[in-house]
């Protein structure tokens, strides 16, 4: 896919707050291998009792059971100031958009193939 996801923050902190979050959602997810949950069936589909506890202390509301996996695929992650990028070559970025966005972030998302020189920008 090579898609290029980019959070436009309105303040360097709350950028700073969600690669926090992000990091330790995917430092759970990792540890209780929820890619593997992301296969199941959907009424399978649960959160551990840690994960939950951790999802709302960081007051978070909108992530699924198969978004946690997106989480620790393979993707580039960099935050600088207000800005947070993310590269993949995944086909789901939905738990991305749904954390910057419930930060408050204005996000933008496409295909580096199609836009090669926006994704230059972004380095």
């Amino acid at each position: 896919m090579n898609l290029v996801l980019i959070g436009r923050f309105k303040r360097a902190q709350d950028a700073e707050k969600v690669e926090e979050d992000i990091n330790k959602l995917s430092a759970l997810a990792s540890k209780e291998d929820s890619i593997s949950l992301s296969f199941g069936e959907p009424a399978d589909q649960r959160f551990s009792d840690e994960m939950l506890t951790l999802m709302r202390s960081l007051q978070l509301n909108t992530l699924g059971p198969t978004d946690l996996g997106q989480l620790v695929s393979d993707h580039h992650f960099e935050r600088e100031g207000n800005r947070i990028t993310v590269t993949t070559d995944e086909a789901e970025v939905s738990a991305f958009v749904k954390l910057f966005i419930e930060a408050g972030a204005k996000v933008e998302v496409f295909s580096a193939h199609d836009y090669p020189s926006d994704s230059d920008d972004v380095s």
